[in-house]
C-alpha cells in the first residue's frame, strides 16, 4: 500500500481518496459494512473538494462550471455515469494511459472524453472521480477572460476554430447567413470564420466538431530598420573565410507583403509562390536585402546568404503555408518579422506550426520576438509582471520554431524589445541578433544565416540539416550578452557566424534517435586550454494539443559526466514561477522538463574525456530524433573579425573595430596607413573582454592595417581602406554611345575599377586610370555601372552607388536647359551639359518671324553650366540652344518659353487668326479669369474658364469674320477687344 503513495495527485480531494485506503482495517466479510461506510464518506469529501477545486482556486476553471448541475454524491460513492456529457476535468498527475485528453488545461487539471461507461468505471476503480465541465475549455485565454469579464462585443468578427473535420463543418454550416467563411485549411483542420460572439457561444462552441477557438489577429510588420551592420555578428567574418558560402542553391521565404522584386539587389533570384503578397511594402523589401541582398546599389545592400534566392508568402494567413507549396517553391527557411500583439497561450497556429517542421524536418521557420518590451501581459500566467512575457503572438510559442530578439551594435537589448517567458516558461526568444531599431532585422539576419548553416552541411553530406540541428548550432555558438548565461531576454546569446560554420565544417555535432526508456552515451574529448566548452541538444517536439498548459510532449534528458571524477552537469535552466524576482534570477543546473532545447556550459573545463548522456524521460511516441552540437573557446587566441578584407571605414567617422579573444586583461592596440610601417598607437590599455572597439578613423584617403599587441603575441587585421564613395554620372547618352564620369579620388590610386550589373550580381569589366568611360552602346548593352578606387597598395576602396545611366535626365550630351523670366523685359538662359568631352561650342537662340536667330555662342566650353540673360519682349518669347561637337554635329534642346506681361496682364494671339486655327490665351493669373466671345451684333457665342497661364481656345466651329472678346476676372470686366477671323 505505501506505493500509492507515489502516484498521489496534487489536488486535495484526490489526496483524500486515496488516503483513506491505507487507513481502512483489514478486509472481512464481518467490517464490510463498516468499509462501505468509510469509503463514501471518504468519496463525499474528495469528490466535494475536487468540484470546490474546480469552481474557487481558479477563475477559468469556474468558469467551466457554469450552468453545470453540482454533484449529488448523497450516499453512494460516485456520480453516476451521464453518456450525453461530453467533457470532464481529471487530475493530470494521475492521468490513465489510453484516455482521450482534449486539452491540458493547467498544472494540475486536464480536459477529457470518457465516451464509454467502461472507461468511467476504469477510473473510479483508480480512485478518479470526474467532474464534469461545459464547453468553455475550447476558448482561447483571451476569450475565456472576455467571458468572466462579461466584455465580449456582441458586433461581427473574425474567428479562428481548429476542428476535427474542416469539410463536414462546412458543408453544416455554410448558407447560413449568421456565419462567413474566409479560410479552410484541410491541412491544419483550421477554419477562419466571421460571426458574432452572441452567435458563436451559442451554436459553433457546443460543436462536437469545434476543439478550439481564438480571434482572429491581424498581423503588423514590427518596424523597419534604418541601419544595418552585418559585423555585429561577424557574418561579414564568415563571408571573409567562406565566400562560396553564400546561400546558393537554396530559397527563403519572406512571410509578410510582397518585396520589391525588381529591385538591383534582386536580380534574378526571385521566385514565384502560389502563397505570394500582393501589395507591395518597402518592409519586405528592407527585410529581403538582409537576408539575401546582391550588394549592387551599394556595399549596405549586402544580405547574410547574397546567393539564395527568395519567394513571398502573404502573412495575411499567419497559419503555415500549403506543405506542398512550400516544397514545390524549394524554400528550407521562412522568414516571420512580425507579431499581433502580446499573447500568452500554446495556439492552433503554434500547434500547427510545430506541426509542419515536424513533417518537414528541414524546415527553418524563424520568428521576430517582438517590440512590446515596454508593455505588461494582461493574461497568461504571467499577467501583470512589468515588462516580461511580452512576446507578439501565439504563433511564437510554438517549440519547434526560432525566435530572435535584437540587440544594438554592441549587445545591448534595447528596452522596447519583446521578453520571455513562454506562456508555460520555456526560454524564449532563443537567440539575439543586431537590430538596433526593431527584432524585424535580427530574425532576417538569423533566417540568412539560417541558409548559411544549411548550405555549409548540405555541402558536406548531399542533404539539409535538421531545423532541430540548425537551433542546436546557433545556440552552442552564441555569445552570451546580457545577464550572465541564458536568460529570458537574450536566450542563449548572440548568433557568432564564425563559430557556427566552423563548427559544421568541424563537424561538431551528432544526429540520434532515442527510444522510449533508452538513454544514448557519446564519448566528448575537451582538449587542453579550452575556455568555455557548450554541449546543446535540441529536438523537434511532436505539437501539443491547442491551449494545452505545458507544450512539451516528448521529454529528453541532457548530462555530462567526467569520465575520470564522475562528476555531473545538468543543463542550465531558468526559474519560471510567475514574478519578477524568480524570472530575472540566473539559471542554475538541473533537470529539464519545459524546454526541447537543453546546454550544459563548463568554464574552463579541465581537458579530457567526458560522455554526453541522453535520456528518454518521458516519450509520448515511440521513437524521438535530436540533434547534439558542442562548441569550444579556445584561450589565449585572437581574431580581428572587422574591419576585414572587403570591408571599408569611414574617413572622420566614429567606426567600431571587432574581434574575437581567448585572453584576459588587456592589449595594445595600433594602425598604419599605405604600408607605410609607421604604427600609431590607438590605446594602450584595450580591455580584451569587451569584443569591440570605438574609434574615429582620420579625415584620409587611404588604406590602413590594424594591430592588437598582447603580451608577446601580436595580431594583424587585413588590410582594408578608409574612403568615401565617389560620385558617378551620365555625360552624354546618344543613340549609338554613351559616356559615364566619376569624381577624381582626393589621394593619388592605382586607378579605377568599373563594374556593371550581370545577370545577378556586379561584375568587373575594366580597369583604366582616367575619370571618364565613351562606350559604344551595341558593345556594352549594360545599363546599371559603379566605379572603386584602387589604392596604391591594391586595395579596393569603397564603390560608389550603382546608377542606371539611361534614366539620369542626360540626353546626347544635354542634361537640361532652362528659360526663366528674369526682371522686367529680360530672359534668363540656362544650359547643362552632361559633359564637356569633344564640346567645340554652345550657343543660344530665340525665335523670331523669320526664324531663330543667334543670341550668344561660348567657345571653348569648359564648365558644365553656362548662363546668359538676353531682352524678353511683352508677351511669348520662345528659346532654345544648342551643343556643338568637334566632329561638326550640332545638338539642339528642346524650344522653351518665357511669359513677360509688363504692360498688359492678358495676351490673345495671333490676332488676325486663320480658320480653323486655335486662338491662345495668355494670362498673368488663370484665376477666376474667363474668355468670352460675342459676334460683331453682340451676341454670345460662349464663354470658357481659363485655368492656365496659356490656354488654347478652340475656334473650328466659327466661320471667317470679325468678333468681340472680353476678358473677366472675378466677375469683372478686364479687357475688350477686337478678333479678325481670315
Amino acid at each position: 500500500m505505501p506505493g500509492v503513495f507515489k502516484r498521489l495527485p496534487k489536488n486535495p480531494g484526490l489526496f483524500k481518496l486515496t488516503a483513506c485506503i491505507p487507513l481502512l482495517p483489514k478486509f472481512s466479510p464481518l467490517k464490510t459494512m463498516r468499509i462501505t461506510l468509510f469509503l463514501a464518506l471518504c468519496a463525499f469529501s474528495s469528490v466535494s473538494s475536487l468540484a470546490q477545486g474546480l469552481t474557487d482556486r481558479d477563475s477559468s476553471l469556474s468558469l467551466l462550471r457554469r450552468g453545470i448541475t453540482e454533484n449529488k454524491v448523497g450516499t453512494t460513492i460516485r456520480e453516476p455515469f451521464n453518456p450525453s456529457q461530453k467533457a470532464y476535468a481529471i487530475p493530470g498527475q494521475t492521468l490513465p494511459k489510453g484516455i482521450r485528453v482534449l486539452r491540458s488545461f493547467n498544472k494540475d487539471y486536464v480536459i477529457v472524453a470518457i465516451p464509454t461507461e467502461q472507461e468511467w468505471n476504469s477510473l473510479i476503480r483508480q480512485g478518479i472521480q470526474p467532474i464534469a465541465v461545459n464547453d468553455y475549455w475550447k476558448l482561447s485565454p483571451e476569450l475565456a477572460e472576455t467571458v468572466l469579464a462579461a466584455k465580449q462585443d456582441d458586433q461581427q468578427q473574425s474567428y479562428l476554430v481548429e476542428l476535427s473535420d474542416p469539410k463536414a463543418f462546412t458543408d453544416h454550416y455554410i448558407g447560413n447567413r449568421n456565419i462567413s467563411f474566409s479560410k479552410v485549411s484541410g491541412q491544419h483542420n483550421i477554419a477562419i470564420i466571421r460571426t458574432s460572439f452572441h452567435w458563436l457561444e451559442k451554436h459553433i462552441l457546443q460543436d462536437t466538431m469545434v476543439r478550439f477557438i481564438a480571434r482572429q489577429r491581424q498581423p503588423v510588420v514590427e518596424r523597419e530598420l534604418t541601419g544595418f551592420d552585418l559585423s555585429a555578428n561577424a557574418v561579414n567574418a564568415a563571408h571573409r573565410l567562406w565566400p562560396d558560402i553564400d546561400g546558393r542553391g537554396l530559397t527563403v521565404s519572406i512571410k509578410e507583403e510582397i518585396m520589391d522584386t525588381v529591385d538591383i539587389d534582386f536580380k534574378g533570384r526571385y521566385k514565384s509562390s502560389p502563397d505570394a503578397a500582393k501589395l507591395m511594402q518597402a518592409h519586405a523589401t528592407t527585410m529581403t536585402t538582409i537576408i539575401a541582398g546582391g550588394g549592387n546599389t551599394y556595399f549596405t545592400g549586402t544580405g547574410v546568404a547574397r546567393g539564395s534566392q527568395f519567394s513571398s508568402s502573404d502573412f495575411a494567413n499567419l497559419l503555415p503555408d500549403n506543405d506542398a507549396n512550400l516544397t514545390g517553391t524549394g524554400i528550407s527557411v521562412q522568414n516571420h518579422s512580425y507579431g499581433t500583439g502580446i499573447e500568452n497561450f500554446y495556439g492552433a497556429d503554434a500547434r500547427a506550426y510545430d506541426q509542419q517542421v515536424n513533417a518537414l524536418p528541414y524546415l527553418v521557420h524563424v520568428f521576430s520576438a517582438g517590440n512590446s518590451g515596454s508593455l505588461t501581459s494582461t493574461s497568461g500566467p504571467y499577467a501583470g509582471i512589468e515588462k516580461m512575457a511580452n512576446l507578439t503572438g501565439s504563433f511564437k510559442m510554438a517549440k519547434n520554431v526560432i525566435l530572435v530578439a535584437a540587440m544594438d551594435s554592441i549587445g545591448n537589448i534595447p528596452a522596447a524589445i519583446s521578453r520571455g517567458p513562454a506562456y508555460d516558461g520555456r526560454l524564449k526568444p532563443e537567440l539575439v541578433a543586431f537590430g538596433e531599431d526593431g527584432s524585424s532585422g535580427a530574425a532576417a539576419l538569423v533566417s540568412g544565416f539560417s541558409l548559411l548553416i544549411q548550405q555549409s552541411y548540405r555541402d558536406k553530406h548531399g542533404q539539409l540539416p535538421s531545423a532541430a540541428l540548425v537551433k542546436s548550432i546557433l545556440a552552442s555558438t552564441a555569445t552570451d550578452i546580457g545577464a550572465r548565461g541564458i536568460d529570458f531576454a537574450s536566450g542563449y546569446g548572440a548568433v557568432n557566424a564564425v563559430r557556427a560554420i566552423a563548427l559544421v565544417k568541424k563537424g561538431q555535432y551528432h544526429n540520434g534517435m532515442i527510444n522510449t526508456g533508452q538513454q544514448d552515451s557519446y564519448r566528448l574529448t575537451i582538449p587542453e586550454n579550452i575556455g568555455q566548452a557548450r554541449i546543446v541538444l535540441s529536438w523537434l517536439d511532436p505539437a501539443a494539443l491547442t491551449n494545452s498548459n505545458t507544450a512539451l510532449v516528448n521529454d529528453l534528458d541532457l548530462e555530462l559526466v567526467n569520465e575520470l571524477t564522475g562528476e555531473i552537469w545538468q543543463p542550465w535552466v531558468l526559474n519560471s514561477t510567475p514574478s519578477l524576482d524568480a524570472l530575472t534570477q540566473l539559471a542554475t543546473r538541473k533537470r529539464d522538463s519545459l524546454n526541447n532545447t537543453e546546454m550544459i556550459s563548463l568554464d574552463i573545463p579541465a581537458a579530457g574525456n567526458y560522455l554526453v548522456k541522453i535520456r528518454a524521460n518521458n516519450l509520448a511516441t515511440n521513437l524521438q530524433a535530436y540533434a547534439l552540437s558542442w562548441h569550444f573557446d579556445t584561450l589565449n587566441t585572437f581574431q580581428f573579425t572587422f574591419p576585414v578584407k572587403g570591408d571599408n571605414l569611414l574617413p572622420g567617422k566614429r567606426n567600431t573595430l571587432r574581434w574575437q579573444s581567448g585572453y584576459n586583461g588587456t592589449g595594445q592596440l595600433e594602425y598604419q596607413l599605405n604600408n607605410s610601417g609607421s604604427w600609431q598607437s590607438m590605446d594602450p590599455n584595450v580591455d580584451l573582454s569587451t569584443p569591440h572597439y570605438k574609434w574615429q578613423a582620420p579625415d584620409q584617403f587611404a588604406s590602413i592595417t590594424f594591430r592588437m599587441t598582447i603580451g608577446a603575441n601580436t595580431y594583424h587585421s587585413d588590410t582594408v581602406s578608409i574612403s568615401n564613395n565617389l560620385l558617378i554620372r551620365t555625360g552624354f547618352n546618344c543613340v549609338d554611345s554613351f559616356l559615364i564620369y566619376w569624381q577624381k579620388a582626393p589621394t593619388a590610386v592605382q586607378g579605377y575599377r568599373l563594374y556593371r550589373l550581370g545577370d545577378r550580381y556586379l561584375e568587373p569589366f575594366t580597369e583604366l586610370t582616367d575619370t571618364a568611360l565613351v562606350q559604344y552602346a551595341s558593345n556594352n548593352p549594360y545599363e546599371y555601372f559603379t566605379v572603386a578606387p584602387i589604392l596604391a597598395n591594391g586595395v579596393e576602396a569603397e564603390k560608389a552607388y550603382t546608377f542606371n545611366y539611361k534614366t539620369q535626365q542626360t540626353g546626347c550630351y544635354i542634361r537640361n536647359f532652362l528659360a526663366d523670366a528674369g526682371q522686367p523685359n529680360e530672359a534668363r538662359l540656362t544650359l547643362e551639359l552632361g559633359t564637356t568631352y569633344s564640346v567645340k561650342k554652345i550657343g543660344f537662340e530665340q525665335l523670331t518671324k523669320n526664324g531663330f536667330i543667334e543670341l550668344s555662342a561660348v567657345s571653348p566650353v569648359v564648365t558644365f553650366q553656362n548662363i546668359t540673360t538676353t531682352f524678353a519682349s511683352n508677351g511669348l518669347n520662345i528659346f532654345r540652344a544648342y551643343v556643338e561637337l568637334e566632329n561638326g554635329t550640332r545638338l539642339y534642346t528642346p524650344n522653351e518659353s518665357v511669359y513677360q506681361f509688363n504692360e498688359n496682364p492678358y495676351y490673345v494671339f495671333p490676332n488676325p487668326v486663320n480658320k480653323g486655327q486655335s486662338l491662345r490665351v495668355m494670362v498673368e493669373d488663370p484665376e477666376g479669369t474667363s474668355f468670352v466671345l460675342y459676334d460683331i451684333n453682340g451676341r454670345l457665342l460662349f464663354q470658357q474658364r481659363l485655368s492656365n497661364t496659356i490656354q488654347s481656345i478652340d475656334l473650328s466651329r466659327l466661320q471667317a469674320g470679325i468678333y468681340i472678346y472680353t476678358i473677366i476676372k472675378d466677375g469683372q470686366r478686364q479687357l475688350t477687344k477686337k478678333l479678325v477671323i481670315q
